[in-house]
């Protein structure tokens, strides 16, 4: 049996970065790039992984922008299967979600588990209550479940057994979350223990959540990423989708494809570090250097001037203005956005920035400042990552929910551990730095 379709994830359409209506519109073009490409080559399906909107909220010329999308999708015969990702979901359940709300139109199919009394199960797509958790299409079967986050292993391990072959001899499962190792950052991820039950009945795992591409790591996990640029972190990344052809006679039984994002906007960042800068005057100077000396840098780009290392002058007397000023004469960019990590002495325990990501700075500064705090000093390393994974939830927009239970989780491996922790509070001052470094979704940037 053969078959193809498309496997989109974290679209996140209505996404006004930056407070810029052009940012929302490269999110509905990424999402209709998507669209014109499945049509072109007459897939038999499509597949959104979670996150089709950014927020929960979204309102109505974003709903406007999915209709259309969907639409061109029904008229081309080409049936749509979705899950709801973090960004998609009710935080509060009294409300229908919009994902349901277009399931309910009969746009898409909406997938999920099914609980009664507590009890989850896996139950066929009903079409006339539009709800359900698989789904047979064009010779592949379809699960499908939402974001839940910490407590995603959990509800792998209740319906493991539930979990069978389709009958067409080709087996699909979508899931909003990611693997342990995917990203540097990422909190809570699946492991490769946690998943390999799922390979005696599914064929391929369809993965979102996590905006970097999977592609080659695994014969049956996949994770397109995000159809454009979430954040500054993601500027090195490929972004757009899978095509994938399916033979069900042939070894392997798919053939994965990735099709880029046509006119992704592009993204550009300029770095400069302190060390050996005498005064702030100097400092100045030499970023305004190095911004002359650039290389061109693409009309209508995002820019981030990136500020690091260690400082003998205050980071809020850095003239951001100024700089910002200077970039935009040298180049004609949609924004530009200052990232200012200067730290003073003593913060961090190297003289230099180089070598350093930013991920690694943070933690750093953190685990520094819950080591001031005496009665955290022993488990200073465990308090940091601690903090960075409950502000990267926060960012991400987690469930408060999911944020409740990864913390609960990592407070009983300290103990565990033997290592020092307090039921009633993080250290405050090191989750209060964190929390304010946190800028936008995903620990992007922060102005001056």
């Amino acid at each position: 049996m053969r078959f193809r379709f498309i496997h989109a994830a974290d679209i996140h359409l209505g996404y006004e970065q930056y407070n810029l209506p052009a940012r929302a519109n490269d999110f509905a073009r990424a999402y209709f790039g998507m669209v014109e490409h499945a049509v072109s080559v007459g897939a038999d399906f499509v597949l959104i992984a979670g996150d089709l909107f950014h927020r929960a909220n979204a309102d109505a010329w974003t709903l406007k922008q999915a209709t259309h999308g969907l639409n061109l999708l029904r008229q081309a015969k080409i049936p749509v299967v979705a899950i709801e990702g973090n960004h998609d979901a009710q935080h509060y359940r009294k409300n229908l979600s919009w994902l349901e709300y277009l399931c309910d139109q009969d746009l898409l199919c909406l997938l999920n588990v099914q609980t009664t009394n507590g009890i989850r199960s896996l139950v066929p797509f009903d079409v006339e209550k539009r709800r359900g958790s698989w789904i047979d299409l064009a010779g592949a079967r379809i699960y499908g479940i939402k974001y839940y986050g910490a407590m995603t292993a959990r509800v792998l391990e209740e319906l493991y057994q539930e979990l069978e072959p389709g009958p067409g001899g080709y087996s699909i499962l979508m899931l909003h979350a990611g693997l342990e190792g995917q990203v540097p950052h990422l909190h809570g991820g699946l492991t490769h223990a946690q998943i390999e039950p799922l390979h005696k009945a599914i064929d391929y795992l369809a993965l979102g959540h996590i905006h970097k591409r999977l592609l080659a790591d695994y014969d049956w996990v996949f994770n397109p990423g995000s159809t454009e640029t979430n954040s500054m972190e993601e500027l090195d990344w490929p972004h757009g989708s899978f095509d994938v052809e399916v033979d069900t006679d042939g070894e392997p039984k798919h053939k994965v494809a990735a099709v880029e994002t046509p006119h992704l906007r592009p993204f550009r960042r300029i770095s400069v570090g302190a060390e050996d800068s005498a005064s702030l005057d100097d400092f100045v100077a030499r970023v305004e250097e190095h911004i002359s000396t650039q290389q061109s840098i693409p009309e209508k780009a995002v820019v981030e001037l990136y500020l690091a290392g260690v400082a003998p002058f205050r980071r809020q007397d850095v003239p951001v203005e100024r700089l910002k000023a200077a970039v935009e004469l040298r180049f004609a960019p949609l924004v530009v956005r200052v990232r200012n990590n200067l730290v003073p002495p003593g913060v961090v325990s190297v003289r230099t920035h180089e070598g350093m990501t930013r991920l690694e700075l943070e933690r750093q500064v953190i685990e520094q400042l819950v080591y001031q705090q005496g009665e955290y000093r022993d488990s200073a390393s465990a308090w940091a990552r601690l903090i960075v994974e409950v502000k990267n939830m926060a960012a991400e927009k987690d469930l408060p929910a999911s944020i409740v239970d990864h913390v609960r989780l990592a407070l009983s491996k300290m103990e565990a551990l033997g290592e020092t922790y307090s039921p009633d509070a993080m250290p405050a001052a090191a989750a209060e730095e964190s929390l304010a470094a946190g800028g936008e979704a995903r620990g992007s940037e922060t102005e001056g």
